[in-house]
């Protein structure tokens, strides 16, 4: 198969890989759809993994086999693929707190790819740059008319960005909402406050976010100078938007978090869910705690997959979501370099390869 490896000095479209067969409890797929992340490109950029790897987080695909102990799922089922990874018996898991368990994050398969006879790592417990994964059962969920381009972003820029607004924000009719990055958990932070019957402030650096902002269902967008600092950025929101309850933090920017904290009202939440750079260091005065305000932060925006995953499938079937229209274009996995230019560059909200092309 086919599969784009990182070696630590270069991403590079390699043929030849392989992947082990799926053990107890696992589930081969065949990847149809694979988006790219923002966190992808800061593992590269901070060089901080283990190499070789294959990275990617967001797939779509086709079952191909079952490991042993496997029921529900067959081959040729259509499914979505999410990175938790739970074990399913330990307190947290035992008292509904599934996203707490140690191996939710901290569980990996290791090195379940070989190329030119030696072993390649995962990423995030799928690699989806890679043209066949072997994941655990528990990380797939059906699909049905979900066209795979689509089902590919539930796994990481839908899920964290609805969850963030309704797990961790608690987003209420009412609220006035400010997200800021609108990027692919951007979009879907301002349709899951739109959802639950909030006012949304979109806040970017990039005018062309306005439109996609606005067809997400932010009634505001406030276009903030590339140069402001945090404080400065907190009184633009402010004074185009005040007050504010909740403030959904997506870009993962220090200074955008600090903005994020000050800007809303006495006794609003601030959510941080966007992905930072390793190291990165956010400051802001105990004041603005001690006043009443929250702040909280949880990977993955709070997402409870085996709840929240069929929800958000059937809200995307359903068009309360509209995904499609968060796909700014498709590549041809040969073509993986000019989709991460495009990322770079702010040119889409979600570049997705096809692995069938």
């Amino acid at each position: 198969m086919r599969g784009i490896v990182w070696s630590g000095g270069k991403l590079q479209l390699v043929e030849g890989l392989g992947v082990r067969a799926p053990g107890p409890g696992e589930v081969k797929v065949k990847v149809l759809s694979s988006g790219i992340c923002h966190s992808d490109l800061n593992m590269i950029d901070a060089d901080m993994l283990r190499t070789p790897v294959i990275l990617g987080h967001e797939a779509a695909g086709v079952v191909m086999e079952t490991g042993a102990g496997v029921t529900g799922w067959q081959a040729g089922d259509t499914v979505a693929v999410g990175t938790q990874t739970p074990c399913g018996h330990c307190r947290e898991c035992a008292r509904g707190s599934p996203r707490n368990c140690d191996e939710t994050w901290g569980y990996s398969p290791g090195q379940p790819f070989s190329w030119n006879g030696a072993p390649v790592y995962s990423f995030s417990n799928i690699s989806s740059f890679a043209g066949e994964i072997v994941v655990k059962a528990s990380q797939l969920f059906k699909t049905h008319a979900l066209p795979p381009e689509q089902a590919a972003l539930i796994g990481c820029a839908v899920s964290t960005g609805f969850c963030a607004v309704r797990n961790l924000g608690q987003v209420q009719s009412g609220d006035r909402v400010a997200v800021i990055g609108i990027g692919g958990i951007g979009v879907n932070a301002i349709a899951g406050a739109r959802l639950a019957g909030a006012e949304v402030l979109a806040v970017d650096i990039n005018p062309a976010k306005q439109d996609i902002a606005r067809q997400a269902g932010a009634a505001h967008f406030l276009l903030a100078d590339r140069g402001m600092d945090a404080a400065a950025l907190a009184a633009a929101m402010r004074e185009a938007f005040a007050p504010i309850d909740i403030a959904v933090e997506c870009s993962g920017a220090p200074a955008a978090s600090e903005a994020a904290i000050h800007a809303v009202k006495r006794g609003g939440r601030t959510v941080l869910v966007g992905m930072t750079k390793p190291g990165a260091v956010a400051q802001f005065s105990l004041d603005v705690v001690l006043s009443g305000r929250e702040i909280i932060s949880e990977l993955g925006g709070g997402a409870e997959p085996q709840r929240d995953f069929p929800e958000l499938i059937r809200l995307a079937e359903s068009g309360q979501i509209d995904i499609g229209a968060q796909v700014t274009q498709i590549w041809p996995l040969a073509a993986f370099a000019d989709a991460i230019a495009a990322l770079r560059a702010g040119r889409v909200t979600r570049a997705v390869l096809d692995h069938t092309r």
